[in-house]
C-alpha cells in the first residue's frame, strides 16, 4: 500500500502529470487507427508528429534533471547521455516525417538511419553511468559482467534466429544492415537495464529502471516486426509499429519524470531490499547463460550438421560466455568470502573494546581444554574483574566508562603472550585463556596486569583488578574450570571491601550460564 500510494504521488507532481498527458495521444492514436476515419496519409503526418515530439520532451526532461544539483553528478551526466541521445531520435523522426510527408519518398535507409543509430551508444553509455551513482561499489564489477553476458546472450539468439540464416549478406545491402542493426541495439539497452534492476539499488532507481527496461521492451518488438517485414519484403501496417514505438518513448518518459518527481528521496539512502525474485535472477544468471549457450549450441550441431557459419558463431558466443560466467563467479566468490570474514569478525569480536566477545570465548575454551587433556599440557584460566569501575562509571559518566575499559583491555592484552586468548565477558569482566600455563605462570601474568594497571590513571584515578585463577585438571569441562575461576575472584572480591557482591556461575552449561548478571549485558 505504501509502495502504491508512493507512485501515485508522484504521478500527481508536475513532472509526473506532463508525462501522463502525452500518454493520453498515444492512447487516443491508438484509437484512432482502428477507427474508420483512419488515413494513410493521415497517419504519416500524426505519427511523424508525436514520434518527433515525444524524444524532444524526453530530451527536456533529460536536460532537467542534468541541472538538478541535488543528484549525483554521474547520474546527471547519464541523463544528459540519454538526452543527447533523444535528442538524436527526434531529429531521425523529424527528417523521416519530411521525406515521408513532405517529399513522398521512402526514408529508410537514409540519414534519419543514421540520427536513429546514434540513439543507441548514447542511451548505453548513460546507463552505463548509473552504476556509479546507484550501486555499491563491490558490486559494480559483477554488474558489468551480468550486462555482458545477458547482452551476449541476446547477441548469441539473434545470430541464430535472424542474422546467420540471412547468410551475411553484402556489406552495400543498407536495407539489411539497418534492420539488423535496430534490434540489436534495442536488446543491448534492454540487456543493461536488466542487468541493473536486479542489483542492490538506491530507490527510486528501480522504477527508473524498470520503465527503462519497458520502453526497450516496446522498442525490440517494434524494431523485430519492422525487420521481420523488410528483410522478406512484406507489407505491413505502419501504424501499428508507429503504436509501438510511441509507447517506448513513452516509457522512456515515464522513466525521466519518475526521476524528477523523487528527486529528493534519491540522495543518501540504503540500497533497497531485494525481493526473492531479483535475488533469484542474480543466482541464476550464470546457470541459466550457459544452458542457453549449451543449447543453442546443440541446435546449430543438429540443423547445421556439425558445419557451418551460424555454428561458428555460436560456437564462438558459448566459450566467450563460459569465460564471462567463471570470471563473474570467481568475483561473487571472492566478494562471498570478504563478506564472510567480515561477519565472522563481527560475530566475534566486542564491540567495543576490540577483543574477543564471550560467543568466540564459548568456542574456543572447550577447544584449548581438548588440546591441553591431549596432549597433557598445563592450561589456566583467568576471570578478571575492575575494581572500583562502576564509581568511576557513575561519577564520570558512561562515555568515559568506555574509554577507561578500552585502556583496561589494552592493558591486559600488552601483558599477554601470542599463544594467550583474551575476551570481553561482558561488563567490566574480561577472561584470559593460558595455554601450557601453570599456576606460577598465571600468576606471574596476573602480577604483571595488577602492576601495569596500577600505574595507569584515568581522570585522576587508578583502578584496581581482581583476578580469579583455575588450572586445569584432567576431568575438568570447561563449565566446571569457569566456576573455578569464578569462585577465587569470589574469594578475592569478598576480601575486598571495595568489591561488590557476585553470583557464582551455574554449571548447567557455559553458554547459557552467565558469570554474573552484568554478563547478561553483552
Amino acid at each position: 500500500m505504501k509502495a502504491e500510494s508512493r507512485s501515485l504521488s508522484i504521478l500527481r507532481t508536475p513532472a509526473g502529470v506532463i508525462a501522463t498527458l502525452p500518454l493520453l495521444g498515444v492512447i487516443g492514436y491508438a484509437a484512432w487507427i482502428f477507427s474508420d476515419l483512419y488515413s494513410l496519409h493521415t497517419d504519416l503526418i500524426l505519427a511523424g508528429i508525436g514520434l518527433t515530439a515525444l524524444p524532444l520532451l524526453l530530451a527536456t526532461f533529460g536536460l532537467a534533471i542534468v541541472f538538478r544539483r541535488n543528484f549525483i553528478s554521474h547520474l546527471r551526466r547519464g541523463w544528459l547521455l540519454i538526452s543527447l541521445g533523444s535528442a538524436s531520435l527526434a531529429a531521425a523522426y523529424g527528417i523521416a516525417l519530411y521525406q515521408q510527408a513532405l517529399l513522398g519518398s521512402d526514408p529508410f535507409p537514409g540519414v534519419a538511419d543514421i540520427f536513429h543509430s546514434a540513439f543507441y551508444p548514447l542511451t548505453l553509455a548513460g546507463l552505463l553511468l548509473f552504476p556509479v551513482a546507484l550501486v555499491m561499489r563491490q558490486q559494480r564489477s559483477v554488474l558489468y559482467l551480468d550486462l555482458a553476458i545477458i547482452v551476449l546472450g541476446f547477441s548469441m539468439i539473434l545470430w541464430h534466429l535472424m542474422m546467420a540464416p540471412l547468410n551475411i549478406p553484402a556489406p552495400q545491402d543498407k536495407t539489411v544492415f539497418w534492420a539488423i542493426a535496430y534490434p540489436i541495439g534495442d536488446f543491448i539497452l534492454l540487456a543493461a537495464a536488466i542487468a541493473l534492476i536486479q542489483r542492490d539499488l538506491l530507490r527510486p532507481a528501480r522504477w527508473v529502471l524498470f520503465f527503462i527496461a519497458l520502453g526497450m521492451v516496446f522498442a525490440a518488438l517494434a524494431d523485430l516486426l519492422f525487420a521481420t517485414y523488410e528483410l522478406n519484403e512484406i507489407a505491413y501496417p505502419p501504424a501499428f509499429l508507429h503504436t509501438l514505438w510511441m509507447c517506448s518513448v513513452q516509457s522512456l518518459l515515464f522513466a525521466a519524470a519518475w526521476q524528477i518527481a523523487s528527486s529528493s528521496s534519491t540522495q543518501g539512502e540504503v540500497p533497497a531490499r531485494s525481493s526473492p525474485a531479483l535475488y533469484l535472477l542474480r543466482l541464476a544468471l550464470p546457470y541459466f547463460a550457459v544452458a542457453l549457450g549449451l543449447s543453442l549450441l546443440v541446435h546449430a550441431v543438429i540443423t547445421d550438421g556439425g558445419s557451418g557459419l551460424r555454428l561458428l558463431g555460436i560456437l564462438f558466443g558459448a566459450v566467450v560466455m563460459v569465460g564471462l560466467v567463471l570470471l563473474r563467479q570467481y568475483l561473487v566468490l571472492k566478494e562471498n568470502l570478504r563478506l564472510y570474514q567480515t561477519v565472522q569478525r563481527i560475530a566475534w569480536t566486542d564491540g567495543l573494546t576490540g577483543l574477543y566477545n564471550r560467543h568466540f570465548f564459548n568456542e574456543i575454551l572447550p577447544r584449548e581444554l581438548d588440546h591441553a587433556r591431549r596432549y597433557q599440557e598445563n592450561l589456566s584460566v583467568l576471570l578478571l574483574d575492575v575494581d572500583g569501575f562502576k564509581k568511576y562509571n557513575d561519577t564520570f559518566g558512561h562515555l568515559q566508562g568506555d574509554i577507561v575499559l578500552k585502556a583496561v583491555a589494552r592493558v591486559f592484552a600488552s601483558q599477554l603472550r601470542a599463544s594467550d586468548t583474551i575476551a570481553r565477558f561482558g561488563g567490566d569482566e574480561f577472561v584470559i585463556i593460558l595455554p601450557s600455563a601453570n599456576r606460577r605462570v598465571a600468576q606471574s601474568i596476573t602480577q604483571r596486569i595488577r602492576s601495569t594497571l596500577a600505574e595507569q590513571a584515568f581522570n585522576g584515578t587508578t583502578l584496581g583488578v581482581s583476578v580469579g585463577v583455575a588450572v586445569y585438571r584432567p576431568g575438568l569441562t570447561p563449565e566446571q574450570l569457569l566456576e573455578e575461576a569464578d569462585k577465587d575472584l569470589y574469594r578475592h572480591k569478598a576480601k575486598n571491601n571495595n568489591g561488590k557482591y557476585r553470583v557464582p556461575i551455574a554449571t548447567s552449561g557455559m553458554i547459557d550460564s552467565p558469570v554474573h548478571k552484568d554478563a547478561l549485558k553483552n
